[in-house]
């Protein structure tokens, strides 16, 4: 089901509920376990937040263009298609509060369904757009979201990154798809040239803010997920490398964090201090530069609208 926090949007949240549907129709597979696990996954939702920011883009508007709900189903599948991939990288035994496909029915027919699905994206894709630009944008996003998949399993686990490879990182597997999501639900409504080079701009900010406070909130709430998981997996998100870059002598006991819970009290007690403000700072200003980018679009409910759930997504809790 959509998440009841669309509901305070009530032109969109039909919109999504219309998504949903379509996206469960397109994604039927003939294996009956397989098929349960997917269609489990889509019924749980998720935030929608991809396909719903196509829409409040789209707001400015032509909201009502057909082509917008195959083109928010086709976002969420990419989207899901990644997801089911990452669950069997991660071994992960739960997604969206269901259990996993890879876990149900094993890594083969998890990566199959993620390859079906990436199928399933374009075939909604040629319903929604299929003039051979939007097609060719589309294929690049998907690209540049696999390669930065592909540049973050690269990295050695003993071995921090750069901050620039890290901003490289999310710019792929996380901005470019909100990127995706704004400049299609600009390109579709038949924004102005310049709202839509403005869309893209405002979501991949927003795209790269939100990946930043994703990961904060590994150190900052157990809301959603798991407290330190990032940590105890490894993974050199934004606060520890900004307080890696204080403190290099934090390095073991990061090592160390993940299989001593000691070590990652030690090691979280540090990263909160020397690295949050500095991560929080950095997604804030990622936030404020979406917001620039919203002054192209005119005055009203719809940019006021779209502001207020920007500003919000910097302050969620999960």
């Amino acid at each position: 089901m959509v998440k009841a926090a669309w509901l305070r949007y009530p032109e969109i949240y039909p919109k999504l509920t219309a998504v949903q549907a379509r996206l469960k129709t397109a994604s039927q597979l003939r294996v009956p376990a397989v098929n349960a696990r997917v269609q489990a996954q889509i019924n749980a939702g998720g935030k929608m937040l991809r396909s719903g920011l196509m829409f409040m883009l789209a707001r400015f508007h032509d909201l009502d263009n057909p082509s917008l709900v195959a083109a928010g189903a086709a976002i969420e599948t990419l989207h899901l298609a990644t997801l089911i991939h990452d669950d069997v990288l991660d071994h992960a035994d739960r997604r969206r509060g269901q259990t996993t496909i890879q876990q149900e029915s094993g890594n083969q027919a998890a990566i199959y369904a993620g390859d079906y699905l990436f199928a399933v994206y374009f075939q909604l894709l040629a319903e929604a757009a299929p003039d051979v630009a939007n097609v060719g944008r589309n294929a690049r996003v998907m690209r540049r979201l696999l390669l930065g998949e592909l540049d973050q399993n690269a990295v050695r686990r003993d071995h921090p990154i750069t901050i620039h490879q890290y901003l490289r990182q999310i710019s792929g597997k996380t901005a470019a798809l909100f990127e995706l999501a704004a400049w299609q639900g600009a390109t579709l409504s038949g924004a102005t040239a310049a709202e839509c080079h403005a869309a893209a701009r405002y979501g991949h900010a927003v795209g790269m803010a939100f990946q930043m406070t994703d990961d904060l909130l590994d150190y900052t709430t157990t809301a959603g997920k798991p407290g330190l998981e990032d940590l105890q997996n490894g993974i050199y998100t934004l606060p520890v490398l900004y307080a890696l870059a204080q403190a290099p002598e934090l390095q073991p006991v990061i090592l160390a964090a993940r299989t001593d819970e000691t070590a990652r009290t030690a090691a979280a007690a540090q990263i909160r201090q020397l690295g949050l403000p500095q991560a929080q700072d950095l997604a804030a200003r990622y936030t404020a530069k979406a917001m620039v980018t919203l002054q192209t679009f005119p005055a009203g409910q719809p940019r006021s609208d779209l502001m207020n759930l920007t500003q919000a997504l910097l302050t969620r809790q999960q």
